[in-house]
């Protein structure tokens, strides 16, 4: 045997160990990889070796969806659902809103009731989502309702998304809970807005020596040439149910409201008004409009100096930051209470 033929032996040996060393390297490795970075569902492989411990399965409108246990990148996709976040402590980091008031860093219809919690949330439009905002933003968990329905598909690329399909709004808020993992949090966020319905009770018969039902209250939301009158079923309307307020018979009523034309400005009347508004100038002309009927003064409340401008940005909602923002106004005036 030559020398050349020994050593070319040799070195395919020396080659077939380096090898077969690296193979096993590459088998050891692939075994022992944290799938724990692996997102949870992105996809339904992603969902199916995602570890049982980081994710929690969520029953919504749209089926079942494996959320994280403890999300750090919240995208909410309305009004709501941000308020009922940032009350059970969670701080997402964009959200859409549902109404435009005045245009500026597009928060303003938020930020009046969540200041100094939402300065870092990014806005992603009005009432429809900016997909791409949301890809941008890289979130780990995304929260609709069934105005989604539609993208929720594309949703569901981007983040685990679900969406709600309640339409009492402390189900929502319920809903949210079970979402975050925090169901008993949103439970004691519920009782303590009925403790503080009782409360409002309590104190009315004190300071008046009569049931709260025998208060009159009316809600308005003063349009061209015109009010709406708000309903029961109205978002004001179920907390001045849950208080115990009555309402006037014309606004006693299922459903959220009805537009009425100046002629009928007695529907309007109450022992109570509150007149919602966005507190901006249209609004005080439409406001001033209604208050030159000569109907207007005519009203039992306004003879009475019982008449109460509120923010529709807080009587306009549905979640429960702005219905105690709502009971805040009813301690004030109501009791002349701060």
């Amino acid at each position: 045997m030559s020398d050349l033929t020994f050593i070319s032996r040799r070195v395919t040996r020396l080659l077939l160990r380096l090898l077969w060393g690296l193979l096993a390297f590459i088998l050891v490795t692939a075994c022992g990889a944290d799938h724990s970075q692996i997102t949870p569902g992105r996809s339904p492989e992603a969902a199916q070796t995602a570890p049982a411990k980081s994710v929690r399965l969520v029953q919504h409108l749209m089926g079942e969806t494996q959320v994280p246990v403890n999300p750090q990148r919240v995208v909410t996709l309305d009004g709501v659902h941000l308020s009922n976040a940032l009350a059970l402590g969670i701080q997402p980091v964009g959200s859409a809103a549902w109404i435009a008031v005045d245009l500026g860093t597009g928060l303003e219809p938020i930020e009046p009731y969540l200041r100094d919690r939402s300065q870092e949330v990014t806005f992603l439009g009005y009432i429809e989502a900016d997909l791409e905002k949301i890809l941008l933003l890289k979130p780990d968990l995304i929260l609709g309702n069934r105005m989604h329905e539609a993208i929720y598909d594309q949703l569901s690329q981007i983040a685990p998304t679900v969406l709600h399909d309640f339409d009492d709004w402390k189900d929502i808020v319920r809903f949210s809970g079970d979402v975050f993992g925090k169901p008993q949090a949103a439970e004691k966020l519920v009782n303590n807005y009925y403790q503080r319905t009782q409360t409002l009770r309590q104190k009315l018969r004190q300071k008046t020596g009569e049931h709260a039902s025998n208060l009159q209250v009316s809600v308005i939301r003063p349009v061209s040439n015109g009010a709406r009158l708000l309903y029961r079923g109205s978002f004001s309307g179920t907390v001045l149910e849950d208080v115990g307020l009555s309402r006037p018979s014309e606004q006693d009523k299922e459903g959220t409201n009805v537009p009425v034309s100046f002629e009928l400005i007695p529907h309007m009347d109450g022992d109570v008004i509150f007149v919602i508004t966005y507190m901006n100038d249209d609004d005080a002309d439409i406001v001033n409009q209604l208050k030159n009927q000569p109907l207007w003064s005519q009203l039992e409340a306004v003879k009475q100096g019982n008449v109460y401008p509120v923010d529709g940005v807080h009587w306009y909602g549905w979640d429960i930051v702005r219905a105690n923002i709502i009971l805040d106004d009813l301690f004030k005036y109501l009791l002349e209470e701060e």
